[in-house]
């Protein structure tokens, strides 16, 4: 088995719920997707906590659903897991309903934002979890005890919220699903054990073909890492796109002229702009042109100086969201 290189550590330290994921993107093939969420709704009495969501999410990928508090993550993630009944619709894994259904939820497992532990310590959970899973693997459940180091024999109740959270990701990722799905994963965890996390899905997912559903707030710890990113807001999908996809629509530059420069003459001369700001003498430019396109077009004024910069995930979510009409402050606090 290829061994995980872990990090070392270091002094420092007005919605409209008829869009889906498959309108904005083709994530899976209908033969190939994992999960399938068809008309998805779910109401507890009166509050709908997901109304009418259909999405497409396919293997070997790890897909970030995010929102605000309340947005339906951990709803959704209920659902795909077979813990609630969905209300309306149908939330289907490999083409099979999962409420109810043994045989789908012996591949699907479900860490939960506040991990529940039968037993007091790692060796006698272990001892369920190789009960519960054909698939268990013992050598990687040692490997990854001594990545997230966690005696077997520790009293659980005694540990961290991130600790607890190490221990559940253990169980869950040794018993080696098909389909992982968590709630705010990374919660709790510090940098270190977030970075050797981020490794260990990423092998599984590569070696494996599993596939991993991560809900959580914080784009940041989602960046670089997810395949594609959807958005829910009240209930229902804001917003889905591929990653690369997303960066690549979006070109952030800083530029100095060499005399006065308009947003209305770039414009002019092809540029789109969705945002011109001026710091002193710098300029903040953020266009739906190609790195290529915004080059050609300010090197006609002779910049003195001209720097494309990366885009953060925020920062594509904040743009494209704003582009909609959106609010995006709640949604992305």
């Amino acid at each position: 088995m290829e061994k995980i290189q872990t990090v070392e550590k270091q002094n420092s330290e007005q919605l409209n719920p008829s869009v889906t994921m498959s309108d904005s993107s083709s994530l899976a093939n209908e033969q190939d997707a994992v999960i399938v969420a068809d008309d998805l709704s779910k109401h507890f009495g009166t509050t709908k906590a997901l109304d009418k969501v259909n999405c497409k999410i396919g293997g070997a990928s790890i897909f970030g659903l995010i929102g605000s508090n309340g947005a339906g993550k951990s709803t959704f993630l209920r659902l795909t897991a077979g813990v609630y009944r969905p209300t309306e619709g149908a939330m289907l894994y490999r083409g099979q309903v999962i409420f109810d259904n043994p045989n789908a939820k012996r591949e699907i497992i479900f860490v939960a934002d506040q991990p529940y532990f039968h037993f007091e310590n790692l060796r006698k959970m272990s001892a369920l979890y190789r009960s519960l899973y054909e698939t268990w693997d013992q050598d990687l459940y040692q490997e990854l005890i001594r990545i997230f180091p966690i005696r077997e024999d520790q009293r659980l109740d005694l540990l961290s919220k991130g600790m607890h959270r190490q221990a559940a990701l253990i169980l869950a990722i040794a018993a080696k699903p098909r389909l992982l799905l968590m709630d705010e994963a990374f919660d709790g965890l510090d940098p270190v054990m977030r970075q050797n996390l981020k490794r260990v899905l990423a092998r599984q997912v590569a070696d494996d073909g599993m596939t991993t559903l991560i809900a959580s707030q914080n784009l940041r710890e989602l960046e670089d890492f997810c395949d594609h990113v959807g958005l829910l807001h009240e209930g229902g999908l804001l917003f889905v796109e591929e990653l690369d996809k997303l960066r690549l629509g979006l070109v952030k530059a800083q530029v100095a002229f060499r005399e006065n420069v308009t947003a209305e003459q770039l414009r002019a001369m092809g540029l789109e702009i969705l945002r011109f700001s001026a710091r002193g003498s710098l300029v903040e430019i953020l266009t739906r042109n190609t790195e290529e396109e915004l080059r050609t077009i300010l090197n006609q004024v002779n910049p003195l100086l001209l720097d494309v910069l990366p885009l953060t995930l925020e920062e594509v979510f904040i743009y494209e969201l704003s582009c909609k009409s959106y609010i995006v402050s709640e949604l992305l606090a």
